[in-house]
């Protein structure tokens, strides 16, 4: 058996409830886990589509969880790690998004997932998490994990560059003049980096990457580094800019301000049900040999 307790279960906000597909679904996972003498726990997104009440946010039903089981896209799948914070708990994630890099169950599939969990037959894969610092004057503003990116782009809808100099370890890699860079895990790298032109990193690979954004000098390309360097951008421009992390989370960069970016200490931890194959999840999301 899975060993599994008290297993938690959001759904994407916004998935309109109802005798709809996505409603059935998670009314018979839910029924699944109770009748193995799971306590299964609802946010109020996941209770509507059971005819129950519950007021829980996210950040509140992961508490004391052992597994969180996330019904949505790779957005409300990254919503759902920053919810565990430095909690060890695994993510199992059932796609009612698009392309679903993160969210590996198909809801054809989820009850099978689920039965498979339940008997043990999983693996938990880890993806590395950064740790990003907004730092202004020596003052840190905000310190946030990221499982994607750290994105820095121009704050304005005027059509300049930005000026940023990037460091690694304390020893200058270049400036950039160009749209921004990003920052990214191998988890991100099929996201905003991938669209950038950034490379496709195996999430198994320790690394990070640097990519700037339709950079104005055409020779700086993509930089991929070992994940336990420290990278520190420094906005040289005059005018603002943007941080956004995980394309969730945002703040205002100010001339002279810093990002920091280290590999967090806790990993994201989410659950495979076999057969877990990452090419054939790149071949499939992707259309690679398709004709």
């Amino acid at each position: 058996m899975g060993g599994w307790k008290r297993i938690a279960l959001t759904v994407k906000a916004g998935q309109v409830a109802g005798p709809s597909g996505v409603s059935a679904l998670v009314a018979r996972i839910v029924a699944l886990l109770r009748a193995h003498a799971i306590d299964v726990v609802l946010d109020g997104a996941a209770a509507s589509h059971v005819s129950e009440q519950s007021a829980l946010r996210l950040e509140e039903i992961v508490d004391g969880a052992d597994l969180l089981v996330v019904f949505g896209g790779d957005g409300s799948m990254l919503a759902a790690v920053r919810a565990i914070g430095a909690r060890s708990m695994p993510v199992l994630g059932v796609n009612l998004g698009q392309l679903g890099f993160l969210t590996a169950v198909n809801p054809n599939e989820a009850e099978a997932a689920v039965r498979a969990l339940l008997r043990g037959e999983h693996e938990i894969v880890e993806r590395t998490r950064f740790e990003v610092t907004h730092v202004r004057a020596g003052l840190e503003l905000l310190r946030e994990r990221v499982l994607n990116d750290a994105v820095i782009t121009k704050g304005s809808a005027l059509a300049r560059l930005i000026e940023l100099e990037a460091f690694v370890d304390g020893r200058l890699v270049s400036s950039y003049r160009s749209d921004g860079l990003i920052v990214a895990t191998p988890t991100g790298s099929t996201a905003y980096n991938l669209s950038a032109g950034g490379p496709i990193v195996d999430p198994r690979v320790a690394a990070a990457i640097l990519n700037p954004i339709c950079p104005h000098t055409l020779s700086l390309r993509p930089l991929v580094l070992p994940d336990d360097r420290a990278i520190l951008v420094r906005l040289r421009s005059p005018e603002d800019a943007t941080l956004t992390l995980d394309g969730q989370v945002g703040a205002t960069l100010r001339p002279g301000d810093e990002v920091r970016v280290v590999k967090a200490r806790e990993s994201a931890r989410f659950v495979a049900t076999p057969p877990h194959d990452h090419f054939e999840t790149l071949r499939t999301k992707l259309g690679w040999g398709s004709h």
